[in-house]
């Protein structure tokens, strides 16, 4: 596989979004999913601090083993009561009863709650800087799980910890005393009072429900769900994903019709995309006041390349032709810095694509022009996905 087509956001466009959406989602992560994946990562926290299974913990580098054996037994657990598992489905499917797991496990079913859901328990401030749970959840998670049920897992895991020993969980599960433990923990409204702290403050929970509520209205597109939107208190924060997102597809549009003009002169490309210079122009006009706002380095490049087709004066297909060769040298550095090979680049005013592009070149043109579909929700979807979780006993 080439290296350049492994590339994950080619435009360092993320850091842009994600600082925006933080206005109004402040602390999930798009990953976040599961409302029983966030309880599962303050239980592994939680566990990791109880004296009795201190002696599994104690050797450098077993924490992080200890995590994964965890990992792997809840999402089990979550499979065998068909609940929604959190990563790994397939892993669980094809493994049935024999499904297994080891201290080092590469796989997402072992990884994903680490990797994508501590973050977000954090920022929440569900979990400390030294990823100890808050003291509140801490006595209701203790009062939920056993001392008999520590007994147990201790009895358990002890010997899984050398490289080629590995963990069932059906066998370990197969013990009653945690299974009504984990029954506890995730079969009941537990924590479901304090994991309101996800969603920020009021005015956030609010409209995470409120996006909730346009997602059950057929038909509307995503960037008609954020159009409808209203508060009081995040006015200034919606009008900037408003003002923000239009101009990305932008970016990302030319981006693919680059990637599918490969061996075609830049000037070939620029006169093909006259017709929607001014959509183009209002919506990078829209888009700079925005850097007054957002801090990430990423955004001066994106500002830099609004200010080319916010200019008037040049000839349309001049003005085009130098935004081209700065979204080339934009993506150049942005690979760059990650040690990434260019998936396109202009020589001698020649587009050149070593990868074939994976986009049908009409969709990108046709969104130039309409501006939609939308790319990012800015979080809100993840947000009202959990907020329908919560909302039986929190609404």
């Amino acid at each position: 596989m080439a290296r350049q087509s492994t590339g994950r956001d080619p435009l360092g466009l993320l850091p842009v979004w994600s600082e925006i959406g933080r206005g109004l989602v402040p602390f999930i992560a798009s990953p976040v999913l599961q409302i029983n994946g966030v309880k599962a990562v303050l239980l592994i926290h939680f566990l990791s601090d109880v004296p009795a299974l201190q002696p599994l913990l104690g050797k450098k580098g077993r924490s992080r083993g200890f995590f994964r054996l965890m990992e792997g037994l809840v999402e089990y657990w979550l499979h065998k009561h068909r609940l929604p598992v959190c990563f790994g489905s397939q892993a669980l499917h094809a493994g049935g009863k024999d499904f297994r797991v080891a201290i080092g496990t590469g796989k997402t079913v072992a990884n994903g709650l680490h990797q994508y859901y501590r973050g977000t328990c954090q920022r929440a401030g569900l979990l400390d800087d030294e990823w100890r749970v808050a003291p509140e959840i801490g006595a209701i998670l203790g009062a939920a799980w056993s001392g008999a049920a520590t007994t147990a897992l201790y009895a358990g895991l002890k010997s899984c910890f050398s490289p080629r020993s590995w963990l069932l969980p059906a066998r370990l599960l197969a013990n009653p005393v945690l299974e009504k433990a984990f029954a506890r923990v995730f079969g009941e409204q537990l924590l479901h009072q304090h994991l309101n702290q996800l969603f920020g403050g009021e005015v956030h929970r609010a409209l995470a429900r409120e996006y909730l509520s346009l997602r059950s209205r057929e038909g509307l597109r995503r960037d008609e769900r954020i159009a409808l939107l209203a508060s009081d208190h995040l006015c200034e924060e919606l009008d900037r994903v408003r003002k923000c997102e239009p101009f990305l597809l932008v970016l990302q549009d030319v981006f693919d019709l680059m990637r599918a003009s490969s061996t075609r002169p830049v000037r070939d490309l620029a006169l093909e995309l006259t017709p929607c210079l001014q959509p183009m122009r209002e919506r990078s006009q829209a888009f700079l006041p925005l850097g007054d706002h957002v801090k990430t380095r990423r955004m001066r490049p994106l500002r830099e390349l609004a200010q080319i087709l916010a200019a008037h004066g040049d000839q349309p297909h001049s003005t085009l032709e130098r935004f081209i060769n700065g979204l080339a040298e934009h993506h150049a550095v942005s690979m760059r810095e990650r040690g990434r090979d260019p998936m396109v680049i202009v020589e001698h005013d020649m587009i050149i694509a070593p990868v074939e592009a994976d986009r049908n070149p009409a969709d990108a043109r046709q969104r130039l022009v309409d501006g939609y579909p939308w790319m990012n929700d800015y979080y809100l979807n993840t947000a009202s996905f959990l907020y329908r979780q919560l909302q039986g006993t929190c609404a």
